[in-house]
């Protein structure tokens, strides 16, 4: 019954600037031959010049519709994210507007001589970029942080990864670059790859393979197994890679903010660069926790970066505002104010040689260096101990910071304030709770 769907796809030449497929143009048709009419001009359109060793190839023998309607279904979930500015706020229709029109991708591989032997999962690649075919280059516009992937941003380290144009080299393809990463898709295998830069010649599988994969994380102290026995196959690979992330976007378990907010000894100035970041958001329950303690939240959540070899984790501080769940007013909480003085972390994670948890105790002034003063819905920075007013700002104040990722773990901890200010204390110091939040590697990386 799902080849009942099909596209209405013309059988004339594409002209200058038009998409190859238009998410817009699928629908049900209402029998079994007006399906495979259309199915059929879709295949004449995608394989009208395809030769292998001077023989015509048959479309048939290439065109697979299941992964056309599986990338069409991707597509409407990142045009409908792109449209929402509650989810994507203003970077939804910037995004949007760097979406290069899809192409079939026939000519690209006629070109460059290239012959994929499996024609499966040819037609899982030519089905991604029939609707879209990669980002414009940013270089000339204000914000160079729209990538589709989203970024982080660890101490001085910034990094965002866009959506490339088709870019075929040797026996891969390049779908994806960041600053310090490829992704690819080997044109034999149809698997797609993370390859970390910076000197490192490490091949990362990007997506889930087939075969029985164990893992161990640490849950409420003690170690939890589980396997899982997979059939998947590396022809899908580069559908299943887009799928996660349009789903993680449809889903909400990623947010939009200031990818520079908080850098130690460079203030923003008021700039907002506004880009997808990557480190779970609340929606994602299972990477992502939250505590409020007399009204001060803190939301934790950390995301593995093979180039760095670290976890990088985010801390969101706030104090709530009236219309925030968990709101206490200044007489309940006992302060109009408050300011963040130390931290307190215990690092859990799994002994490489056996199976015991091994914690590490962290203890330090301020984070990164900073001191902030939370206020209701806005914060104010401090260094030097909390006397040195550097900037400021509204909602959430966040950092980032790293943890070695050389096991899976769990992170969890305190963070020390003093109510009203360092200047001028109105009461006891107290400590707002960081609920644990897992430290593991992802079976998809971005």
């Amino acid at each position: 019954d799902i080849l009942h769907q099909c596209f209405r796809s013309p059988v004339e030449p594409q002209r200058d600037g038009d998409a190859f497929l238009s998410t817009a143009d699928r629908f049900t048709a209402s029998n079994s031959f007006i399906s495979w009419k259309h199915w059929r001009k879709l295949d004449l359109r995608l394989h009208s010049f395809s030769y292998r060793n001077g023989r015509k190839i048959q479309a048939s023998e290439k065109l697979v519709a299941p992964y056309f309607l599986r990338a069409s279904s991707l597509w409407q979930k990142i045009e409908q994210w792109c449209d929402d500015e509650n989810r994507s706020r203003s970077l939804g229709s910037e995004i949007k507007s760097t979406l290069l029109p899809g192409r079939s991708l026939d000519e690209d591989l006629q070109e460059g001589h290239i012959d994929i032997d499996d024609s499966i999962h040819a037609s899982a690649l030519k089905a991604t970029y029939a609707f879209y075919a990669g980002q414009c280059d940013l270089s000339h516009r204000s914000n160079p942080f729209t990538g589709l992937f989203g970024g982080f941003q660890a101490y001085h380290i910034i990094s965002s990864s866009r959506w490339s144009e088709p870019s075929f080299a040797r026996n891969y393809i390049i779908i994806a670059r960041g600053e310090m990463n490829l992704t690819v898709m080997e044109l034999n295998t149809g698997q797609v790859y993370y390859i970390p830069q910076g000197g490192r010649t490490r091949r990362l599988l990007a997506t889930p393979v087939s075969g029985e994969i164990c893992q161990r994380r640490v849950v409420n102290g003690g170690i939890q197994e589980e396997i899982i026995t997979t059939s998947i196959d590396s022809k899908d690979s580069i559908l299943r890679w887009f799928e996660e992330h349009a789903n993680r976007l449809y889903q909400g378990y990623y947010s939009v903010s200031n990818i520079i907010s908080n850098v130690p000894g460079t203030p923003n100035g008021g700039r907002t660069l506004l880009s997808i970041l990557r480190y779970p958001a609340l929606s994602d329950t299972a990477n992502c926790s939250r505590a409020v303690t007399r009204g001060v939240e803190v939301v934790a959540s950390a995301l593995f970066v093979p180039e760095m070899e670290m976890f990088v984790y985010s801390i969101r501080l706030r104090l709530l505002a009236p219309d925030d769940e968990g709101y206490l007013s200044a007489e309940a909480r006992g302060f109009e104010s408050c300011q963040l003085l130390s931290r307190h972390w215990s690092i859990s994670k799994i002994s490489p040689n056996s199976n015991v948890i091994e914690v590490e105790e962290v203890r330090g002034e301020g984070v990164i260096g900073l001191y902030p003063l939370l206020y209701e819905g806005r914060y104010i920075n401090y260094e030097d101990g909390g006397e040195t007013e550097t900037d400021h700002g509204s909602g959430y104040f966040s950092y980032q910071s790293c943890t070695q990722a050389n096991q899976p773990g769990s992170l969890e901890g305190s963070l020390q304030f003093v109510p009203g200010s360092v200047a001028e204390p109105s009461g006891d110091v107290f400590n707002a709770r960081v609920a644990p939040f897992p430290l593991n590697f992802s079976q998809f990386l971005y």
